[in-house]
């Protein structure tokens, strides 16, 4: 496992605490993930919700906007590490959606191969399990409470990872992360196939983003145009 610590310190960090990505939408890290908050007509939606099972800094974001937990609707998980949805269980209220047989990951049901899957498996405490899970499919467009968001899935960093897309922005979980100046694949010991997750993002070179929303580094400007350079 010492081999995971090594490259854990590879990955790209959190480039702000606190991102306003647009009027109704922000990201916040919690020190190891992101979660990325978008304020509906009628409440509120979760692009993952980050490694704090008590979810602190999101329910803090949360009141700040007037929301209660009870007013998110909706959580879209980008892949079943742990890190990712740990506060799912937090919003009793929200249909809490995955990718393509990812909830035998998020259960626990599935075993994942990669050092880092089998490292969160074996010495991270399981979170409560969301009430409402659901899984997505490929291509599916997702009207949440009058808002479009475009389902891509992109097997490789998980069997069941998948990505959303909101207007101009992708949320990218850990498929794609941002760096400086460019962006990176996640290391190969957090992935079950980083080949195959290469493989699966050749499906976004002509996809209208221009900003992906990712689970570490954050918000990152000209992505589309830098994914086409990574896939060269």
């Amino acid at each position: 496992m010492l081999a995971a610590g090594v490259a854990w310190k590879q990955v790209p960090r959190a480039s702000e605490l606190r991102i306003e990505v647009a009027p109704e939408v922000v990201g916040l890290s919690d020190g190891q993930s992101y979660a990325w908050v978008m304020r509906t007509r009628n409440g509120a939606a979760l692009i993952d919700t980050g490694a704090d099972s008590s979810g602190e800094k999101l329910l803090a974001e949360l009141r700040q906007e007037g929301l209660k937990p009870e007013d998110v609707h909706t959580v879209l998980v980008t892949h079943g590490h742990r890190d990712h949805w740990s506060a799912a269980h937090l919003f009793p209220k929200a249909r809490v959606l995955v990718g393509p047989g990812e909830a035998e990951v998020v259960r626990g049901e599935r075993a994942l191969h990669s050092l880092a899957g089998r490292f969160l498996a074996r010495f991270t405490k399981q979170p409560p399990l969301p009430e409402r899970l659901e899984e997505v499919e490929a291509g599916q467009t997702l009207d949440v409470d009058g808002e479009s968001l475009r389902v891509f899935h992109v097997p490789g960093h998980t069997p069941g990872s998948v990505m959303y897309l909101w207007r101009d922005i992708l949320f990218s979980g850990d498929s794609l992360l941002g760096g400086s100046g460019e962006v990176v694949l996640a290391p190969t010991v957090f992935s079950e196939s980083t080949k195959e997750n290469r493989k699966s993002l050749e499906q976004l070179k002509d996809v209208p983003f221009t900003r992906i929303a990712d689970g570490h580094v954050g918000l990152t400007s000209n992505a589309r145009l830098k994914l086409r350079a990574l896939l060269k």
